[in-house]
Formats: structure tokens, C-alpha cells, sequence
């Protein structure tokens, strides 16, 4: 069995974590996983040719031991003859003032400071001291929550990080294998008392969960990491080929991203799974949304029809509409002012595109069947005069098999259009301002797709590909 030395080695060397002239930036707590890893950096500086600096930060959480943490690390440095850096960061006050989620906002600041750090002093690695207990936790609180399938299945051995990279050259080994070098290597280090604080999930997992899984199996947190290297491999290389048929098929503008539901559904599913994570990483690009499985499903599952049109309300007022085959992910402001139509529907050209369709009217006689058109059917002695205009307070509209009109602000609730979209949704009309089609939801009785006997006139509509509307 190897040793310390010889896994850590070995496992820096396989995925290129650290190499000679590297400057490297240590997360160091105080507490006996950073500074194990910081014992072993400083002691090996000289055979990996690297700099090994350290970064502290105090979150003020716990009053003086807090305090403490940071003198006790600062000390520690000096007398090893390393370069420290630390900062006071007031958690309690920022959560005070913006609200969130302690740990959360204890990472965003703290990384935030790494960041400057590595800035100021060149460095080129920020070193962290997750080791492979760590990576299983990790992994079975991603499955708890649901979120395995938004992530790379665990912890990566590095990603990119500010003007560098992130590396975990502690995943190699397992917690007791740390406690046993900080012992026999003499390390001093401080016990955290949150790490035994019942009301963290992952404190639960590390408490109750993991010993039953290593009376299994003790290699069991070492077995995950190696099974959460060969599936990010695996995710790799199928998010990357993901990432190329996506940009294929859909188009972003500003706060706005659009494709095709068939061509999505033309991908195997595998495929579309990734894609619809890509595309829910877009669009909350710089936000902190946790993407679910659910939600995930919740989008792949309205992208397997182009019939009608369809509404789905995501998280931090976006929403995904999808109108026959074009879908569209945006953030509306219910207080922008809507979009007003006024058009005549011509019979020598196409009307601009107006919710990614467009119109022209022909006489039944001279109609023929051509792809992505749609025939709706209506009479009339002369040419009809249409109308294509924004919706009014109280227009109805008569539907099939409806004894009187209903109002189409009822028809919209009953659509589940989003309340920001309806008083921005154009109505066509004739020349009487009787209302004809509601576009992309309903039909009013006076129209048909079958030709009835009476039927002189067709209202034709062309999807316009990959448009959004011209006005």
C-alpha cells in the first residue's frame, strides 16, 4: 500500500495539478486539513520547485476564537517561514444587510478575497485542502438534493480559478490518512467546533452516513473519487459535444436566447439533457439559482411538442415560452409597456413576422399547399380586410362550439399566458373588428382548417425560422 508521499505524488502528477516554477496560494483555516496540506507544500518547495504561500479568512463568526483561528495560522506561518495574508470579513453584518445563505456567502467572500490575493501576489494555483472523505459527502449531498446532474459529479481536481487554476491535491487521501501525518509529522492545528454542529446537512452525512458506508467497504470515500473522475470524463466529453450541437441551434440576444424545439429533439437525449443545463447556465449566468433535476425535466419536457403554445415559469422571473416550434427563455419586466401591433394582412406580401409568424391572404382558388404554411379557411363576397392589432380591454372572441363570446383576457388566464405577456398579444381581426385568431393560442368559429363549402378566402401562416417578431 503506498504511502502519504507516494499517493499525493502520484495523484499530482496524473492530472498535472502542480508543476515546477508554480506559485501557489494555500486556503488555510488553521483547522488539520489545510495545515497538513500547507506541512507538506512547505516541505516538499524545494523538490517541486514551487512557492507556497498562505491566505486566511476570519468570517467573525465566532467572536475571539475566530480571532484566535487567525493568530494561531499567522503564527504558524511565520514560524515555517511562510508569506501569510488574512482578512477580517463581517459575515454576520453582510447577512444582515443582504440576507442569503450563511455558507454560501461565506464562500462567495472568501473566494472573492482568494482571488485578490492570487492578483496581488502572481500567484498562479490556489491551493484547497478537500480531501477524498470530502469528495464522497460532497457527492452524497448532491444526490440528496438533486443536483447531480447540474454538476460534474463531484469535486474536480482542478478547475480554472481567477488568473489561474483551483487544485485539491488532497483528494488522494482520506481522512484518517490525514489525521495519521498530522500525527506523526507533529502538526498543529485547531478544531472548528461548527464541524460538529448537528444542523449541517453535510455534518449529519459526515457523522451518521459515512461511518455505515465504511464499515462496508473502508475504501469507500477513495472508490467515489475514482468513480467521480471517470464520470467527469465521461460528462466532459458529452457536455463539450453538447455544447457544439447547442450552438447550432439556437441564437442569444442581451437577456434573450432562442432555438428550435424539433431541431432540439433531433439530439439523443443524452444530449438534450446537457443542452437544457447549458441553457439554464446562460441564462443565469452571475446568479446564484441551484438548476435542478426537476427543473431540468421541466424544460426538456416542453421542447418534445410544436403544437400550440406553451408557458413555464422559471426561477428569478424568467420564463420559457414555447409557440409552436420556437422557444424562447427571456426575463420579462411586468412593468415594461407592451409591444403595440397595427398591420393590414395584404394579399400580394407577407406581413412582418409578428410572434415569429407571418401572414398573407389568398383566394381559396389560387391557394396552394406549400411546407411550413398553415391554411386557415374563411369566406367573404369580397377580399376580406385584416387586421393584425394589439389586444383591447374587453375584446371576446367566438369560439367553436361556444354559444357566446369569451373574452380573451379570460382565454389568455385559461392558457396560462404569463399576466406580463397578455395585454401585449396581437389579435387578428376583419374588416368588422370581429377577432379571427388569437395567434399562437386559438381560433374563433369563423375560421377553419378544413375548407367548408362557404370557405373562399385562406389566411396563410409561415413560421419564420429562427426569428423573433420584426416590429
Amino acid at each position: 500500500m503506498k504511502n502519504f508521499h507516494e499517493q499525493i505524488t502520484d495523484y499530482m502528477t496524473k492530472f498535472k495539478l502542480l508543476e515546477s516554477g508554480d506559485h501557489v496560494l494555500l486556503g488555510c483555516s488553521g483547522g488539520i486539513d489545510s495545515m497538513v496540506l500547507l506541512h507538506y507544500l512547505k516541505t516538499h518547495e524545494a523538490a517541486l520547485s514551487i512557492t507556497v504561500e498562505a491566505v486566511h479568512v476570519n468570517h467573525m463568526l465566532r467572536s475571539n476564537e475566530s480571532i484566535e483561528d487567525r493568530l494561531f495560522t499567522e503564527k504558524t506561518c511565520e514560524q515555517w517561514g511562510i508569506p501569510f495574508h488574512s482578512r477580517d470579513i463581517p459575515i454576520p453584518a453582510i447577512l444582515e444587510t443582504s440576507g442569503g445563505n450563511k455558507q454560501q456567502v461565506c464562500r462567495q467572500e472568501r473566494y472573492k478575497y482568494f482571488e485578490e490575493v492570487m492578483d496581488a501576489t502572481g500567484a498562479t494555483q490556489l491551493a484547497t485542502a478537500h480531501h477524498a472523505d470530502d469528495q464522497l459527502e460532497t457527492i452524497l449531498m448532491s444526490g440528496l438534493r438533486g443536483t447531480l446532474q447540474s454538476g460534474s459529479f463531484g469535486m474536480p481536481s482542478s478547475r480554472p480559478f481567477g488568473r489561474g487554476k483551483l487544485v485539491r491535491p488532497l483528494l488522494a487521501v482520506t481522512k484518517q490518512e490525514i489525521a495519521e501525518y498530522a500525527s506523526t509529522n507533529a502538526v498543529p492545528f485547531r478544531e472548528d467546533p461548527s464541524n460538529v454542529e448537528n444542523h449541517y446537512t453535510r455534518n449529519r452525512i459526515r457523522k451518521n452516513v459515512v461511518p455505515e458506508l465504511k464499515k462496508e467497504n473502508v475504501n469507500v470515500s477513495k472508490q467515489f473519487v475514482e468513480l467521480s473522475e471517470s464520470l467527469q470524463e465521461d460528462q466532459k466529453f458529452l457536455t463539450e459535444l453538447a455544447q457544439e450541437k447547442l450552438d447550432s441551434i439556437f441564437s442569444a440576444e442581451e437577456q434573450e436566447m432562442a432555438l428550435s424545439a424539433e431541431r432540439f429533439r433531433s439530439h439523443a437525449s443524452a444530449l438534450q439533457k446537457r443542452m437544457v443545463l447549458l441553457l439554464l447556465n446562460y441564462l443565469y449566468i452571475g446568479e446564484q439559482v441551484t438548476v435542478t433535476r426537476q427543473l431540468a425535466e421541466q424544460v426538456q419536457e416542453m421542447m418534445q411538442s410544436s403544437s400550440g403554445t406553451v408557458f413555464l415559469h422559471l426561477p428569478q422571473k424568467y420564463m420559457m415560452v414555447r409557440q409552436y416550434d420556437r422557444v424562447l427563455f427571456s426575463q420579462r419586466d411586468p412593468e415594461a409597456a407592451p409591444q403595440e401591433y397595427d398591420l393590414q394582412i395584404r394579399s400580394d406580401e407577407w406581413s412582418v413576422a409578428v410572434k415569429n409568424f407571418r401572414y398573407k391572404l389568398v383566394s381559396a382558388h389560387n391557394f396552394e399547399e406549400s411546407p411550413n404554411v398553415f391554411a386557415w379557411y374563411l369566406s367573404g363576397e369580397d377580399e376580406p380586410q385584416l387586421q393584425i392589432r394589439s389586444r383591447l380591454p374587453g375584446d371576446r372572441i367566438s369560439l367553436p362550439g361556444m354559444s357566446s363570446p369569451k373574452k380573451v383576457a379570460r382565454l389568455m388566464i385559461d392558457e396560462k399566458v404569463p399576466a406580463p405577456l397578455r395585454s401585449g398579444w396581437p389579435v387578428i381581426t376583419d374588416r368588422h373588428g370581429e377577432i379571427l385568431l388569437v395567434p399562437g393560442l386559438r381560433p374563433s368559429r369563423h375560421i377553419s382548417v378544413i375548407q367548408r363549402p362557404e370557405d373562399n378566402w385562406v389566411l396563410m401562416e409561415q413560421k419564420c425560422e429562427d426569428r423573433g417578431s420584426e416590429l
